[in-house]
């Protein structure tokens, strides 16, 4: 999950059903009401046509309850009974599927104190909850959901159930600037601030739904702890009724439809839609998905010339061209799949850009220091925002001398991209993307660790990244402007330029693909004179393989396995340093059989590691409460509890971790699967001596609570171990360099 933006998408944990009595206190520090009086929220999820009731009880303050529906209405009680000052009862019928909020107050400002609230859900849902449409009142204030900037929100869901609608939202106030997004089912977000340009009342956003399920609305303001009331009009009508205009988005024409049985088709056999869209005379973006089949998308100019895609930036469900139009010629959009046959629903976006933004190096210099604004969990921050259109690249490098940095880029739609340490060390974060929207983009300067503070230095380097439109072949012969076509038992050469799209840590990356059936066991060679291959195979359930040096060669990567479910496998050929060039080939080969099966086990045994609470270098967030879960699962899985050995913050010393690997070599035999799991700090040390199997002069290191632990060491303290199966996982900075001591060969 993302660190700054996980609000926009989360929704809160939240009781369900049935009485529940909870116990609290108000006290100074909580949140408060606008009139000041402290608060403390519960939560319950509710249907149309149920009844919640909350009921406060306390002997050391005037009690105030308020019970709030997921749109907006609400209901509150100071007294149960006239004179009754210890005890406050609500009840709200409820008017909206969703979450009911319990607000426990009190009735004086400053009151504090020990209280118990019993929450209630009564009553059927109904069967027919009324039409998500018209205006839905509503607050935003002290007691709501607020986004890690600060602002309050309201959420509400609706469900398209049938192809072909159109949801409709606008917002309007006159008490706060309104801000309104709606996030589809597969997390895609779509947000709006202004209805029209200076227009600071009202916020308009028109989505076509082209999956079906439950999207959410999320109802917000443009600056943070802004309040007040608002009102949601909300609309879902036919996108084919022919009275509409064309849907508008927040940045051009959206179509949906869907590839289906009696559609034209190709020559190879694959259904197609056509579009057609006049041109402006600056840059089109057509940007194509859909998560029922493998996108394939061809842009054809007024001279014949066409541009396509198969898999942007490597996805099977988007395709995206951007093409340089001319003023008033007409250009055709075709829609279909990448294999014959296949069909399903899609989006499609066309939006014309404006012509030119000016690229270039921008630097900034900052401080991030006591009163800045400040993420959740206590990060200060900065952010500096610039405007883009598609076919940039951008470099964020972000520098310190004084703390742990971290940067993180919003795009115009709200998408989020991070990164801690893509420089190679904890004062450097970088980000290298390509920018696939127009509008304002917003970088956000902050630190690993909450309230640190100090200087920095960003660098903005905006260049141009992908061309625009090409003599490209017939429409029915594959180019090779997306992923690459594997075929087995044949070798594919690539090459590494400063055209190819780049990971976020700056490497250089070219996509491949094949089809695998069930049970088939696959072989993807990578080699190269010129670069430093590192190779990423992932299946169509999203898993992924990789592999940097194999068998201590930097010049080649290897990954094996046996297919788990048929179907299209992705290929990353990437690079271990970023900036690398080079050629490099691929070969794709199905054996007969891997290695044989491992022996069975008769007996797990294991040692988990954790460290958030260092006393030699900044903390970490949840590693110590990973290895607890990851001994808790393994305990799930048959491991007696035992067998597994927990170590976490202070415990986790190089005596103690050598003591329990000691006690386990003395416990294990051949049959016995040992774990190993480690989750904290990682390091890398020079080394002046050379090594065959690790030829980069570097050792990585698990940086214990004590003392760092070399690989070299750790693979002496492994060595000992009997256990024919052993499983090392490792959640750490530097975590793929220890697999070249580590591991001796695949498997």
């Amino acid at each position: 999950m993302t660190r700054l933006f996980l609000l926009l998408a989360a929704l809160a944990a939240v009781s369900t059903a049935g009485a529940q009595t909870y116990t609290g206190a108000l006290e100074a520090g909580d949140e408060q009401l606008d009139s000041g009086e402290y608060l403390d929220e519960y939560a319950v999820t509710a249907s149309f046509g149920q009844t919640v009731r909350a009921v406060v009880t306390s002997s050391d303050f005037d009690t105030y309850v308020i019970v709030k529906s997921a749109s907006g209405a609400q209901n509150e009680n100071d007294d149960c009974a006239e004179g009754d000052t210890s005890r406050s009862c609500a009840d709200f019928e409820v008017d909206r599927d969703g979450r009911v909020r319990i607000l426990v107050t009190s009735y004086a400002v400053g009151e504090t104190g020990e209280y118990s609230v019993e929450i209630t859900t009564e009553g059927e849902a109904s069967t027919t909850p009324p039409a998500m449409t018209g205006l839905e009142p509503g607050r935003l204030g002290p007691g709501d959901d607020v986004l890690p900037e600060g602002e309050y929100v309201d959420r509400q869901t609706v469900e398209i159930t049938n192809d072909g609608e159109v949801l409709t939202v606008t917002m309007t106030s006159s008490e706060f600037d309104p801000y309104v997004a709606i996030m589809a089912p597969d997390g895609t977000v779509e947000q709006n601030d202004d209805c029209t340009e200076g227009d600071f009342a009202r916020s308009c956003l028109e989505v076509a739904a082209y999956e079906l399920g439950t999207y959410t609305i999320l109802a917000t303001s443009f600056e943070p702890a802004q309040t007040g009331r608002y009102q949601l009009e909300i609309d879902v009508s036919d996108f084919d009724d022919p009275e509409r205009p064309p849907v508008r988005g927040a940045e051009g024409s959206v179509q949906t439809g869907a590839l289906e049985d009696g559609d034209e088709t190709l020559d190879l056999g694959e259904y197609v839609d056509e579009y057609a869209i006049t041109g402006t005379g600056g840059p089109l973006v057509v940007d194509l998905r859909s998560d029922a089949f493998d996108t394939y998308l061809v842009v054809i100019g007024p001279d014949g010339q066409a541009m396509e895609n198969d898999d942007y930036q490597g996805a099977l469900d988007r395709s995206l061209v951007v093409v340089d139009t001319r003023d008033g010629e007409m250009y055709r959009v075709l829609v279909t799949s990448y294999e014959a046959g296949e069909t399903g629903r899609y989006r499609l976006e066309m939006r014309d850009e404006v012509a030119a933004v000016s690229s270039g190096v921008r630097t900034e210099a900052g401080v991030l220091e006591e009163g800045d604004n400040q993420l959740e969990a206590g990060e200060y921050y900065d952010r500096f925002t610039f405007d883009a259109v598609p076919g940039q690249r951008l470099r964020a490098d972000l520098t310190s001398s004084v703390f742990d940095t971290y940067i993180a880029l919003q795009t115009p739609s709200g998408e989020a991209f991070e990164d801690d340490d893509g420089g190679g060390e904890a004062g450097h974060s970088v980000l290298n993307l390509d920018l696939t929207e127009a509008g304002t983009y917003t970088v956000f300067v902050t630190s690993y660790g909450p309230e640190e503070t100090g200087a920095y230095q960003l660098a903005l380097d905006l260049t141009e990244s992908f061309g625009r439109a090409t003599t490209a072949p017939a429409v029915d012969t594959r180019s090779t402007s997306g992923a690459l076509r594997l075929e087995f038992e044949q070798t594919s050469t690539g090459a590494f330029d400063a055209g190819d799209q780049r990971l976020s840590s700056g490497e250089y990356v070219e996509v491949h693909t094949f089809d695998a059936e069930p049970g088939q066991a696959v072989r993807v060679e990578m080699t190269s004179d010129d670069v430093d291959t590192y190779l990423i195979v992932e299946g169509p359930n999203g898993q992924a393989l990789s592999n940097d040096d194999y068998e201590g060669s930097q010049r080649q990567s290897v990954v094996e396995f046996s297919a788990i479910e048929g179907g299209r496998y992705r290929v990353r050929a990437t690079t271990y340093r970023p900036g690398e060039v080079g050629a490099y080939e691929i070969r794709l080969t199905a054996a007969d059989a891997l290695q044989p099966e491992p022996p069975a086990y008769d007996r797990i045994v294991g040692l988990f590691v954790g460290i958030s609470d260092y006393s030699r270098m900044s903390g970490l967030r949840w590693t110590a409460e990973d290895a607890t879960i990851a001994r808790d699962a393994m305990i799930a899985a048959g491991m007696r509890p035992e067998d597994g050995v927990l170590l976490t913050d202070s415990d986790a010393t190089l005596a103690n971790v050598q003591g329990a690997i000691d006690d386990l070599v003395l416990e294990a035999d051949e049959e016995t699967m040992f774990v190993m799991f480690f989750s904290g700090h990682g390091g890398q040390y020079e080394r002046s001596e050379f090594q065959r199997q690790d030829p980069d002069g570097i050792d990585e290191s698990l940086e214990l609570y004590d003392v760092e632990l070399l690989d070299d060491d750790l693979d002496a303290m492994l060595s000992a171990l009997p256990s024919k199966r052993q499983l090392i996982v490792v959640d750490a900075c530097f975590s793929g360099g220890l697999a070249k001591d580590i591991i001796s060969r695949p498997g």
